[in-house]
């Protein structure tokens, strides 16, 4: 493979991450894992080189998709927190069903 088609698959796969973060800013998880699919086998392509120009922009795919990462767990620990109490509120309503019958 040409330097010049590596610098376009790694161009491409920097322009999916970007879209994928757009996604994600916007906590449209399902889009960016539509994205995240159609991006792993691009990612996985991309052959070891010395290019600089190539190296930057990976580094630069690496820096948004730990930055990502670090955003999913927050995410999903809110939700999850979130979830935990409409749980809660949802048992005090039935208590409080429980209790009223009486």
């Amino acid at each position: 493979m040409t330097d010049t088609t590596q610098l376009q698959r790694v161009e491409r796969v920097l322009a999916l991450t970007v879209e994928i973060e757009e996604a994600a800013a916007l906590s449209d998880w399902e889009r960016a894992a539509r994205v995240t699919e159609e991006r792993s086998p691009l990612l996985r392509s991309i052959a070891a080189t010395d290019d600089p120009a190539i190296l930057a922009r990976i580094r630069r795919i690496q820096d948004l998709d730990a930055a990502r990462l670090r955003d999913a767990h927050l995410a999903q620990s809110q939700l999850s927190a979130e979830f935990g109490g409409a749980v809660s509120n949802i048992r005090a309503a039935s208590l409080y069903q429980r209790v009223a019958r009486f």
